[in-house]
């Protein structure tokens, strides 16, 4: 039997011409997003986020995601579809960009009603800028609305694997900026990485017998 695509490669259904690139290679691939959110919200840490831009390359190493999960109502799908979060409820590796206080925030879709906010990446590229959190990130890869809906596996921004080894343990913590379900451990961060945003998570630690909480 012929093996299927692995998950870091951009072949199978979705994979398009721009999915490769001749310096980062090819970029993840459907499968790898078509997994449990919390799974590729953790797997994404230390990929390359890469955009094409008329002043050249914007790129950088994720260092910081949160999970947002079915039954969740942090998550902007616990309702069900509306117009503004149609593009939750695509196929796995759908851009979904919404905008709240005059800031833009982008998430990588899971499955439908579930995706993976981006929130902290490391500058790889000169001139990059800070992104350090989900509006400073989408900034600095000048992203708006307008790419609402857009397909990561082949469009203009897309996913590379990690071009090197882990440089450190990465940790849960509860999300920020939410005022439900505070409590849950689904933001992931590189520890010790200053490109991580603030509040910095590595001190949190999780209630004994209980990983759904953590102390402060």
């Amino acid at each position: 039997m012929r093996p299927g695509p692995h998950p870091l490669s951009a072949g199978g259904r979705g994979a398009g011409r721009r999915s490769a690139d001749p310096v980062l290679g090819p970029a993840l691939g459907r499968a790898f997003y078509d997994r449990p959110t919390t799974i590729v919200a953790r797997a994404l840490i230390g990929c390359r986020l890469s955009r094409s831009a008329p002043e050249g390359l914007r790129l950088g190493r994720v260092v910081e995601t949160e999970a947002y999960v079915a039954r969740d109502p942090a998550n902007h799908a616990f309702r069900g579809p509306t117009e503004r979060n149609r593009s939750m409820f695509g196929r796995p590796g759908t851009l979904y960009v919404y905008r709240i206080h005059q800031v833009h925030c982008a998430n990588a879709v899971t499955c439908p009603g579930e995706a993976v906010l981006l929130r902290a990446v490391e500058p790889l590229t000169v001139g990059l800028g800070d992104a350090r959190g989900p509006g400073r990130l989408c900034r600095a890869f000048g992203l708006t609305r307008d790419d609402d809906g857009a397909d990561l596996t082949t469009g203009g921004l897309r996913i590379f694997a990690p071009d090197q080894p882990s440089r450190g343990p990465v940790v849960r913590a509860p999300r920020v900026g939410i005022r439900m379900a505070t409590d849950r451990l689904l933001r992931f961060a590189l520890k010790g990485s200053p490109y991580v945003s603030s509040p910095r998570p590595w001190r949190t630690r999780p209630v004994p017998g209980n990983p759904d909480r953590v102390d402060r």
